[in-house]
């Protein structure tokens, strides 16, 4: 079977969605009332439940190719998307730069777009690592001096796959809508903005201003407010209704290779080539890494597993888990023995199945390899009497 990016398979699934059912808006898609979930969200979801409902039926729906649009906003742009042959593949997790358009060039029309779009590209490299150079040749070659915006997309990444019971899928997204009530009830000011803007997350992701913010919180606030919101609360929840749905109607859906290609998209061309590393390879290579730095421990890519280890001569076990790094909480360095490091708060699942956030250390040397809400090793050191357990998260990602 294929793998895409969370950001593709929703996008294949979007072939599903017709007209939603008149009752859209008070359709309910679990046994508890979710509060957060969009006009979109409950669409979407509403077409992926009747697609476990009845797979087979409903495929065919999906052949219909995915329409690639250009918008003329950005070099890279009108690319098909594409699949890949192994859930390791690094491009399923790295990110995706952009450069946007110069105005001066989208003015002047298609043929100057592509013109530029070439010349950017043979000239990249040049950007990247010598901008003055670059900002001579576009004056000399466009007769403009106006600079071009980079822009960093964050890719949705992939997901370990794991074999959840119908209980213990109902158990997290029963963890996740507690949390998200919690965090509603933690601060008074914080409830006016969620209970605004819990619906329309998405604006937080825009580069414009929210222009009806009257919440209080600066721009800059409220959009981190939402971006968390949404990052721990939505966009997980989401997931697992869908992983209930599976499970509910015992629906193993797969999606082939020749799908993908009737749906427009294209092979990977690095998962794809003779040359590629397999993921038995792959995963050996990347526990001996840890193992060098770390020593002698367990490193389980799947959440809820905890393989502790006792320290010899003293009261203290240890294990290695993956946890997602979500906030900075300290901007001033503190200092211990092993050298500076700031504060930061993680979200891991636990052998119950719930979600829990934690503050770990990140020391100085990994915070440059930390982006937020992805997830790192993170070591647990745990007192055996006491159960007091403290959390250090490393630059090394899942």
């Amino acid at each position: 079977m294929p793998f895409v990016t969370e950001y593709n398979t929703n996008l294949v699934l979007k072939k599903l969605i017709g007209e939603p059912s008149d009752n859209i808006r008070e359709w309910q898609p679990y046994k508890k009332p979710i509060y957060f979930l969009n006009h979109l969200d409950k669409t979407a979801l509403q077409c992926f439940k009747k697609f476990c409902e009845n797979p087979i039926e409903n495929i065919e729906t999906i052949y219909k190719p995915i329409e690639i649009k250009d918008t003329q906003e950005f070099v890279y742009e009108g690319l098909n998307p594409s699949y890949h042959k192994y859930e390791n593949c690094g491009r399923l997790s790295s990110n995706f730069i952009n450069y946007r358009l110069p105005s001066k060039i989208k003015a002047r029309g298609s043929e100057a777009i592509a013109e530029y779009r070439k010349w950017f590209k043979e000239n990249e490299n040049i950007f990247s690592g010598r901008p003055d150079i670059y900002q001579m040749r576009l004056q000399t070659k466009f007769g403009i001096v106006e600079g071009i915006q980079k822009v960093n997309y964050k890719n949705s990444g992939n997901v370990y796959k794991e074999n959840l019971s119908l209980i213990e899928i109902e158990t997290r997204i029963d963890s996740l809508l507690y949390n998200a009530a919690q965090y509603y009830k933690e601060d008074e000011r914080r409830q006016k903005a969620i209970k605004r803007y819990q619906t329309k997350t998405f604006i937080a992701f825009e580069r414009k201003e929210i222009s009806d913010n009257n919440t209080g919180y600066s721009d800059k606030d409220l959009k981190a407010i939402l971006k968390e919101y949404y990052s721990l609360f939505i966009a997980p929840t989401i997931f697992y209704l869908k992983q209930y749905f599976k499970a509910f109607f015992n629906s193993h859906i797969e999606i082939n290779e020749k799908i993908f290609e009737q749906l427009n998209f294209k092979k990977c061309g690095y998962c794809y080539s003779d040359n590629y590393e397999s993921e038995p390879r792959y995963h050996a290579e990347k526990v001996k890494i840890l193992k060098d730095k770390f020593g002698d421990f367990e490193f389980p890519r799947e959440p809820t597993i905890f393989h502790f280890k006792d320290l010899p001569d003293s009261n203290k076990r240890i294990a290695f888990i993956y946890c997602r790094v979500y906030k900075k909480l300290s901007t001033e360095f503190k200092s211990d023995n092993n050298g500076n490091y700031k504060q930061f708060k993680i979200e891991y699942i636990n052998h119950k199945n719930k979600f829990l956030y934690k503050e770990t250390k990140i020391y100085e040397s990994d915070i440059t390899s930390i982006q937020l809400f992805r997830k790192y090793i993170t070591k647990i050191e745990q007192d055996k009497t006491t159960k007091k357990a403290t959390y250090t998260t490393y630059g090394y990602g899942i």
